[in-house]
């Protein structure tokens, strides 16, 4: 993508050292780091652009105003600039000191937009509604220091400009994004077209390569341009400093990396197509005091993949370690150690495409300090089986891409190898539970108490046998006065059958530190929450939670739950969706005159489940239950009326619940037609055509 970056030949030493003389001298060499004069009192900056890392070189430039429309002059090392306090150019050498210049035919104005060309000795400065102008800077002209307008009429809304090594032309980026080729001799400008990025971008650059640098004030972020490309387009290259205040000067005639100082860059090693090197934008780092595992070195360039930066120095990919097999349509465990603070991503090229793909990043800007942490991370289904990469980046900066460079922290890259056994995902029809909870009373009977919208899949082996379960939920509806959690039982399942290192639950997107496997209970109960009541607050005069009309919140619970099996078990023994949901009394509060603090032992689960373990079944036939465990009833009234339901609206369509006190049998009266010939007539009774309009909550 990108030609040659670094060369030995051009830079021999770093100018970024002061030196303390009564007259400022030139800097010895044309610099490889970019200068970034910042504030409203100039402060003059080292920009590394392979990274973005920049330090403050000098504080006090001897002005008490701005300076900007910096430019490095390659003709005699020094740089130029606009110095507001005077209002003229200045000329700052290597003791960082602002020396003012007076000019003949001063403009007598400030100016933000300069730069000085390479094809000859001057200082060119724009301003917007004045006009280009420009000094010579050649002691042997005629015209040295004396300002020459070159035209009036150029009319851009840009901040920086900079002259291209080689074509003679300066090149610039206006706010709107539209890149513009200036010719300074005519004092005319030629677009080419929008980059694709907008925004003030105060300081630009060329390289020698005449590729394009330009940084935008706002977030600070440096993008690359090849204006030679038949469509420039801006990339993403490093993050850089951001201010309100940027103005960039470089000697353009010179590389971005200069191999003849101290590595200080970290790479990657995975194949090129990965970007890797910095050829092709690849992911690096400026060394410092955060970095994965316990150690780092550093490099000029990339050692892609079959080389690696091990052969050369020492083995510092040591942060990562998948403790896990990558199974496709499974999760894994995958752990990471830091030195020191940032945000680490992770991504993996399921699809072996030699991409690291934006939706095959499996962690994103997880913050750690000084520590070790395992992550669970899922492998697509469709994952191709064989060896592939995996990336691992961490930084200070959140929000990072899989390429391009970052001031600190480190990039690990590790081959790994994905299993794909033919997994193949089952996934079941989409539920409505609805619970009443005054059981063992009929209470109101609106059936709005709890209601969970659930979904669930089965992973199945190519022998029909189920290697994972995952559901998920949504809380539509609670429109109980109690307290009730909210739980799944699945029939001659074990807990001991679950690989519970590797079980994922999460609510709100966020994982749970408590397990979601209930302890103590016969057969497996997967323990969503113990109080459905703390994930909505009743607003504005509503007492439920989407029970009234005019009551919707923004409170919500979602949950997610991954559980894999040991050893696949036979989807003939397996129980069917919705499998055995229940709800059951929150400990120490008040749940009915019959029974009081029932806690944990009391469960209402769907017409003829049966209940857990932990039930105390000492109270079915209390109040209007009719239940014979032995005969296999269960809650269910002498007529046969539940007290949940479990609907299935099919096609993608809602079911709509009862509203608060309103009686299921008045909001959809067919229902007792359905149950009293045993779901032989009225199937669709939950359907909308059949329900009473008014009763419903919409």
């Amino acid at each position: 993508m990108f030609k040659r970056l670094v060369s030995t030949s051009l830079v021999i030493a770093s100018c970024f050292g002061s030196v303390d003389k009564a007259q400022a001298e030139a800097f010895t060499t044309c610099p490889s780091k970019a200068f970034l004069v910042q504030q409203s009192v100039a402060q003059l900056y080292g920009v590394n652009l392979v990274t973005g890392q920049y330090s403050l070189l000098a504080s006090n430039l001897g002005t008490n105003n701005k300076i900007n429309g910096v430019g490095f002059n390659f003709h005699d090392n020094y740089i130029y600039g606009w110095g507001y306090e005077w209002g003229t150019v200045v000329r700052i050498g290597n003791d960082y000191k602002a020396e003012p210049l007076y000019i003949d035919n001063n403009p007598n104005s400030n100016f933000y937009v300069g730069d000085v060309a390479l094809s000859e000795n001057s200082y060119y400065f724009y301003k917007k509604g004045m006009g280009l102008f420009k000094v010579s800077l050649d002691e042997s002209d005629s015209n040295y220091l004396k300002a020459e307008t070159v035209n009036t009429s150029l009319n851009l809304t840009i901040y920086d400009f900079a002259f291209h090594p080689d074509n003679g032309f300066a090149y610039s980026v206006d706010n709107k994004g539209v890149m513009h080729k200036i010719d300074m001799d005519a004092g005319t400008s030629e677009s080419l077209g929008n980059v694709g990025q907008s925004g003030t971008f105060g300081a630009v650059y060329f390289d020698v390569d005449g590729y394009f640098y330009i940084s935008r004030n706002s977030d600070g972020h440096i993008f690359i341009i090849d204006v030679e490309a038949n469509s420039p387009s801006a990339e993403l290259f490093a993050y850089g400093p951001s201010s309100g205040n940027n103005d960039g000067a470089r000697c353009a005639i010179a590389p971005i990396v200069d191999d003849s100082e101290p590595a200080t860059v970290d790479y990657g090693d995975a194949p090129d197509s990965y970007r890797t090197s910095l050829s092709n934008n690849g992911a690096r780092h400026s060394i410092g005091s955060n970095y994965l595992g316990s150690k780092i070195d550093a490099e000029y360039t990339a050692n892609t993949y079959p080389s690696s930066d091990d052969l050369t120095g020492s083995n510092d990919d040591d942060g990562v370690a998948f403790i896990t097999p990558l199974i496709a349509g499974m999760s894994s465990l995958i752990q990471v150690t830091t030195t020191g603070s940032g945000y680490v991503n992770i991504w993996v090229d399921f699809n072996q495409n030699g991409e690291f793909d934006e939706l095959e990043k499996l962690v994103t800007d997880y913050y750690m300090s000084d520590e070790s942490h395992v992550f669970m991370v899922d492998t697509p289904i469709d994952a191709i089986a064989g060896n592939t990469w995996s990336r691992v980046r961490l930084s200070v900066d959140p929000g990072i891409i899989a390429y391009g460079g970052v001031t600190d922290g480190e990039v690990e890259d590790y081959s790994v190898y994905i299993t794909n056994p033919g997994y193949t995902l089952l996934k079941h029809n989409t539920y409505y539970l609805a619970f009443e909870d005054n059981w063992p009373e009929m209470g109101d009977y609106d059936m709005n108490d709890v209601v969970v919208k659930q979904n669930s899949s089965l992973l199945l082996t190519q022998d029909n046998q189920v290697a994972q379960l995952e559901l998920e939920g949504d809380l539509k509806a609670y429109g109980a006065a109690y307290s009730n959690g909210f739980a799944i039982q699945l029939d001659d399942v074990l807990p001991s059958q679950v690989n519970s290192g590797l079980v994922k639950f999460e609510i709100n997107g966020v994982v749970q530190s408590a397990s979601v496997v209930e302890s103590g209970t016969d057969e497996l109960v997967l323990m969503i929450s113990d109080d459905l009541s703390e994930y909505f607050v009743a607003t504005g005069g509503c007492s439920y939670y989407n029970t009234q009309s005019g009551c919707a919140s923004a409170s919500k619970l979602k949950f997610t739950v991954k559980v894999p099996f040991i050893t696949p078990i036979a989807r003939s023994s397996f129980p069917e969706a919705p499998f055995n949901p229940f709800i059951f009394a929150e400990p120490a509060t008040y749940h009915g005159e019959t029974i009081h603090q029932p806690g944990r032992a009391m469960e209402i689960h769907l017409k003829n489940k049966r209940p857990t373990s932990k039930m105390d079944t000492g109270y079915f036939g209390l109040g209007a239950d009719r239940s014979d465990l032995g005969a296999g009833y269960t809650f269910q009234t002498e007529g046969g009326l539940p007290w949940a339901l479990a609907i299935n609206p099919g096609g993608g369509k809602q079911w709509s619940h009862p509203l608060e006190s309103t009686d299921l049998l008045q909001a959809y009266p067919k229902f007792k037609d359905f149950v009293e010939t045993s779901g032989k007539s009225f199937a669709d009774w939950y359907s909308e055509s059949r329900a009473t309009s008014q009763n419903i909550y919409k």
